[in-house]
């Protein structure tokens, strides 16, 4: 387990929780959910699979904000974002590497994180019994 102190830990829930809420529902709705949809079935995936991954995106980017459902939240999205990697690699994709390795690095960084370190009591000084 990483130690980060709480703040970092919300900071980084939160930018998650944008950054994949947004993504989520433009692969939902708007104009690019057509786009994604076509992007998905070109990379092999049966059609709707970009919906799936949406939801998933939606769903674990606000269980990020949900301190006791955070680690899993934040485990579904380094497994997505290894999935893009791996299509990405699969398919020559080199230049769109770059999003799900930060994403995927943020949301590991945040499944890692040791809960409970602020305010932790600092060690005892030698000889000294707690």
């Amino acid at each position: 387990m990483i130690k980060l102190p709480g703040a970092t830990v919300w900071t980084l829930a939160v930018v998650l929780a944008v950054v994949f809420v947004s993504v989520g529902i433009l692969k939902l709705h708007g104009p690019s959910a057509l786009r994604w949809s076509e992007r998905f079935v070109h990379w092999g995936y049966p059609a709707g699979s970009g919906s799936v991954v949406g939801a998933f995106e939606i769903l674990a980017g606000l269980g990020v904000l949900i301190p006791k459902g955070r680690r899993a939240a934040a485990g579904i999205l380094v497994g997505l974002m290894i999935g893009a990697l791996g299509t990405h690699l699969v398919h020559a994709e080199f230049l769109r590497l770059m999003a799900p390795l930060v994403l995927g690095g943020l949301a590991f960084l945040v499944y890692s994180a040791r809960p409970g370190i602020v305010g932790d009591p600092p060690p005892p000084a030698s000889g000294q019994l707690r």
